[in-house]
């Protein structure tokens, strides 16, 4: 294992991993400094976690020398071609990731989840299905517990969930096992275009070889055209008859699964899922096919799936009012992710959309709620963007609040109907991030019950 003894190293971003990064270092005998555009004072409850001598040098980047250092980590939040980090590259200092800086210190096999929707669905799927075979499983990554964390523990599966963020810094990142979910539209304001997006996202088996496996989605246009090591063992999974193209298939509401070489049958009916939606059987279906990948037997891969209620923020059941159902998908935070939560439904909800703008093209948006919502009430800095893509579509409006959203979805449904959060945004304009906005719905709808 690689030991930092006698090395200077400086952490980007005082976030969750960035604590995490700097800890794993300390450890690996590292005198570490951490920088931050953020004040001290915004910091305090970060920096009282942080190992007894680390540098700070926060407010900015003034003081920072770069020439002392032999490694830079940089978290996620900091976007890789910014001032400060293509600095400390032009220096001449190795910058890595979070993640990159982790896996060099795991000794157990990684699975790695990426995609722009359903990564932590189907991250925490697997970890339960793992766990259920009596597995030391560590689940996290840009999910929960930053990866530096599972560099300390005594592991037989490290499952992480990895953004494209994350991807940006490896060198060796090398999973046992990669999942990609799919690949739409995202993060463009910080990535520019679908091409280096995309480029960014199967980095995750960039470095697989020879005994690895690869897992793709086979019914989606934006996984189907990645090529993979040909030394690597590729594995399809497929929300529609088999067609050839899945190990792992969905076809006459029943989902099966044939590993060549192996065993081959049924795995669960669709109606057995209590996680809700098309997009929700394509996650369990990539977590059934990673754990076969892993060795799971395909009982506990289905007790496991057929159990799992999903995560909170993710087409969350919150409330019913009057017979109306109010679910939660703040983790909507990008129109793919909302036309696939709508999918779901068929004429009969109402939708809350609307955040802090990621440079999305809303026309797929408005023509999918043509077809199948009620009225939509729109909040936040995109709510005008929205509002002109529906056109003379009615009923919809624009509030100030989530409080007034819930109240005017709630006002055009009958029993039988549903409210449903899903915003195709982040979150930043108006709350600190999905969750919290997620939260604030939760007591929205609370709030309207009481009336």
């Amino acid at each position: 294992m690689n030991t930092y003894s006698g090395m200077k190293a400086i952490v980007i971003g005082l976030a969750r991993s960035g604590v995490a990064a700097a800890w794993l270092l300390h450890r690996k005998g590292a005198s570490v400094d951490i920088t931050d555009s953020k004040p001290a004072d915004l910091l305090e409850e970060r920096i009282k976690t942080l190992p007894e001598g680390t540098g700070l040098f926060l407010g900015g980047h003034d003081g920072v020398s770069l020439g002392q250092y032999g490694l830079a980590v940089i978290s996620p939040g900091v976007p890789w071609d910014s001032p400060f980090p293509s600095s400390v590259r032009k220096a001449g200092v190795e910058m890595i990731s979070e993640i990159e800086l982790a896996c060099r210190h795991i000794s157990a096999p990684i699975i790695a989840i990426t995609g722009s929707n359903g990564k932590s669905t189907t991250t925490t799927l697997i970890g339960r299905i793992l766990q259920g075979m009596g597995k030391r499983v560590f689940v996290g990554g840009n999910l929960g517990e930053p990866l530096c964390d599972a560099a300390t523990g005594n592991y037989d599966w490290v499952v992480a969930e990895v953004s494209s963020f994350q991807l940006e810094g490896i060198k060796t990142f090398r999973p046992k096992i990669s999942v990609i979910t799919n690949i739409t539209a995202d993060h463009l304001d910080r990535h520019g275009n679908m091409e280096l997006y995309a480029r960014l996202k199967s980095r995750v088996f960039e470095y697989q070889g020879e005994g690895d496996t690869v897992i793709l989605n086979a019914a989606d246009p934006g996984s189907t055209s990645l090529q993979p090591q040909s030394t690597v063992r590729i594995f399809r999974f497929n929300a529609q008859p088999r067609d050839g193209q899945g190990i792992v298939w969905a076809e006459e509401g029943s989902v099966y699964f044939d590993i060549p070489g192996h065993e081959s049958g049924k795995l669960f009916n669709r109606d057995e899922l209590l996680i809700k939606g098309p997009h929700n059987l394509e996650n369990a279906m990539a977590a059934a096919l990673c754990a076969l990948a892993a060795g799971a037997d395909p009982r506990a891969i289905i007790d496991a799936t057929c159990a799992f209620r999903g995560l909170p923020h993710r087409m969350e059941l919150v409330g019913e009012i009057n017979g109306v159902k109010f679910y939660n998908d703040s983790k909507g935070t990008n129109v793919d992710a909302t036309l696939k939560s709508l999918a779901g439904f068929d004429g009969d909800v109402a939708l809350i959309a609307g955040g802090s703008s990621k440079g999305a093209d809303f026309a797929p948006l408005a023509e999918e709620i043509k077809k199948r919502a009620k009225g939509v009430a729109l909040i936040g800095e995109t709510a005008p963007q929205i509002e002109k893509a529906l056109g003379d579509y009615s009923p919809k409006g624009i509030v100030k609040t989530m409080e007034e959203a819930v109240a005017l979805a709630a006002s055009w449904l009958s029993p039988g109907d549903s409210v449903l959060l899903s915003p195709a945004c982040a979150s930043f304009d108006m709350y600190k991030n999905f969750e919290d906005r997620g939260q604030v719905f939760g007591r929205a709808v609370a709030a309207l019950e009481r009336r």
